[in-house]
């Protein structure tokens, strides 16, 4: 019997984390949702090394593993958004940025045949400020000292997601986007 489906496994138990986090942050209980955070964010690197080390990688894990990774995220952004610990504004920002290339994503596998686009340099710049700004904003509710430094640096980490969100935007729109738009409208 192969043990290869751990890695899956773990992914899938992430998947399962955005549930109990986003309830956590909603109920007021930024700890607890910041340890499974964290749970979630050490399962993401413990299942990418051993699918890597024990050759254990699978079709189903490269499609599951960033599924998890979104909608862990996602689900963190808007359990924060309802709660008032981030502003709508800015979660909607963030979510257009993800439906935009998620259309986009299908687009380009419909037009070129099951290709998937690679992420660029700057998708992976924007992924590290949100989890970063998420570890910010949950420790924000679960510190009282220190708290003018928290709240500066959740300001400096929200300007940083922001920024990245328009860089890999742009990113996004030259290059991926270019393609889509040129086989679509100059065949």
């Amino acid at each position: 019997m192969t043990i290869s489906w751990i890695p899956n496994l773990i992914t899938f138990l992430r998947l399962l984390l955005a549930l109990p986090i986003s309830i956590s942050i909603y109920q007021g209980n930024e700890l607890q949702a910041l340890i499974l955070f964290i749970l979630a964010g050490l399962s993401d690197g413990l299942d990418g090394y051993l699918a890597r080390k024990y050759n254990w990688e699978s079709k189903y894990g490269e499609l599951l593993d960033p599924l998890a990774d979104k909608c862990l995220i996602l689900s963190t952004i808007l359990a924060l958004a309802f709660s008032n610990k981030l502003p709508i504004w800015f979660v909607s920002t963030l979510l257009a940025r993800d439906g935009i290339i998620v259309m986009g994503a299908m687009l380009y596998m419909m037009l070129f045949e099951g290709h998937h686009t690679l992420s660029n340099r700057w998708g992976k710049h924007y992924t590290g400020w949100i989890i970063a700004m998420l570890i910010i904003v949950l420790l924000q509710g679960t510190l009282v000292t220190g708290s003018a430094l928290l709240h500066n640096l959740a300001q400096i980490s929200k300007l940083g997601v922001l920024f990245f969100t328009f860089l890999s935007l742009f990113s996004y729109f030259k290059e991926p986007g270019k393609l889509i738009f040129n086989q679509l409208f100059h065949k």
